[in-house]
């Protein structure tokens, strides 16, 4: 991820701020069961979408004011100021809630890219350091978890009607 984007360019921001203002409670559930927390690279943005999907869950209210709260309520020791000034900053972004799916994609995409750059240091440092015998299935363990997250990433974006191989899918 480039440090250096202005926020409107920065997928992690865009979702979360579509999301605290998205009202269809069925796009929201559905972003909320199939994006985590572990997909955002920030952990400041996941403590926020963490408070977000809880709300969504619970099939309470979900917009900034009640994510805040619950984010205050926490505490600092749970939740240190510096979240609180991010979601300051994302809710001033005016990101189009409709947006949301679009977003939630991007982050996903973005957490899956991230996961090959993590794989290649993996495997380099296991053709490196790990007994030969062992570096098949080292090489098999990985590829398991890198097709997991390639089916997770398929049925995202058919759920969220924006399989770019579907040619009846919505953008």
């Amino acid at each position: 991820m480039d440090e250096d984007l202005p926020a409107e360019l920065d997928t992690e921001v865009t979702l979360l701020c579509a999301a605290l203002w998205l009202r269809d409670t069925t796009r929201a559930r559905l972003i909320a069961e199939r994006v985590h927390a572990a997909d955002f690279i920030r952990p400041a943005h996941a403590t926020i979408y963490t408070a977000w999907q809880r709300q969504v869950r619970a099939g309470q209210p979900h917009d900034a004011a009640t994510v805040l709260a619950r984010l205050t309520a926490a505490g600092t020791d749970e939740v240190p100021r510096t979240v609180h000034t991010a979601l300051r900053g994302i809710i001033t972004l005016g990101a189009e809630p409709a947006a949301a799916a679009s977003h939630a994609l991007d982050v996903v995409t973005a957490a899956y890219r991230r996961s090959y750059t993590a794989l290649a240091a993996t495997i380099a440092h296991a053709a490196e350091a790990a007994a030969t015998d062992e570096l098949f299935p080292i090489l098999v363990e990985h590829g398991r978890r890198q097709r997991t997250q390639a089916e997770r990433l398929h049925i995202l974006r058919r759920t969220l009607g924006a399989d770019p191989h579907d040619e009846g899918a919505a953008a």
